[in-house]
């Protein structure tokens, strides 16, 4: 099956991954620039897909809405604790093909386990500019400890920052399960969600924290036979974009390196997909010609 590399970009002017350890503040580095962890990528995705199109989630609460356990969720999904319990995830839901599972079985002597590591991961994200952190206090109409106080808060946000998502799919990862038709049946229809789930995934996320935001460039690489690792590499963001940055402006990329690259390895190239919002079309444009000139398959991929 087809290997392959993704690299997203989407821009953010809320909080895009708040840490619950330090008052769900940004994700703030040493260098200025905030991390996004790929567990809010997965998250992103996952919620998309089960609002969007009712999609079964492993990763998810109980059929009651509680908080549950692994084995009791799989249990839910599955029909059962007993058996392989990772092959019947892998038929009923959409986050197990991709993002694989863990499930520790309670109630045995010794306990017990099943792991898969998914086909899809993603590395740890991180901004392409230095970003400000803003910290407004809030109030509440509701009375605190005592009927006379209004409840007081704090709430983090971002200026700006576009973060940059680096993501890789080895269908090898799903080993002899792969050769199950109806697991790859399954694995196949959940990998053409990938880019949908990513994209307005994004855009769509409408909650206090989160927007907005809005998804700026999808590139993902299909290869035949190996993987690079290095798309995040091959293209180049504007230098003035790397420092503290307040919007995207004008042809935020340059693409002539991963142009040039993906030529060189035009022959282990299956194809390349691309998106881009609206404020980069020409942009977008200019790529997919280039690419075709050199005879590398190209699918764009509209914004929907």
């Amino acid at each position: 099956m087809i290997k392959k590399e993704i690299l997203f970009y989407y821009e953010s002017r809320q909080n895009p991954n708040g840490d619950p350890g330090f008052e769900n503040q940004p994700r703030l580095m040493p260098d200025e620039t905030i991390m996004v962890t790929d567990v809010r990528i997965k998250r992103t995705m996952r919620d998309y897909a089960k609002t969007k199109h009712g999609q079964t989630l492993f990763v998810d609460y109980g059929n009651d809405g509680e908080p549950t356990t692994a084995d009791k969720r799989a249990k839910e999904i599955v029909g059962g604790n007993k058996g392989d319990l990772i092959r019947g995830l892998l038929e009923k839901t959409f986050d197990v093909p991709l993002f694989g599972a863990l499930v520790t079985i309670r109630n045995v002597k010794k306990g017990d386990s099943q792991k898969l590591t998914g086909p899809l991961q993603f590395g740890i994200s991180r901004s392409v500019n230095k970003v400000s952190i803003i910290n407004p206090t809030i109030t509440g109409r509701f009375v605190g400890k005592t009927e006379k106080q209004t409840t007081i808060g704090k709430f983090y946000s971002v200026e700006y920052a576009l973060i940059k998502v680096h993501g890789c799919l080895n269908p090898q990862n799903l080993g002899e399960y792969g050769n199950d038709k109806k697991i790859k049946r399954n694995f196949e229809e959940k990998t053409d969600m990938i880019f949908e789930c990513m994209w307005n995934g994004t855009t769509e996320l409408v909650t206090r924290s989160k927007y907005p935001q809005r998804s700026i460039l999808y590139i993902d690489v299909s290869y035949k036979d190996t993987i690079h690792n290095d798309l995040p590499n091959l293209v180049v963001e504007r230098k003035d974009l790397m420092g503290r940055a307040e919007k995207l402006g004008e042809s935020p990329f340059d693409f002539k390196n991963l142009i040039y690259t993906l030529s060189k390895r035009k022959k282990s190239v299956d194809k390349v997909r691309v998106c881009g919002a609206s404020v980069i079309e020409k942009d977008v444009d200019r790529l997919v010609s280039a690419l075709k000139t050199k005879g590398i398959s190209v699918v764009r991929l509209c914004e929907t």
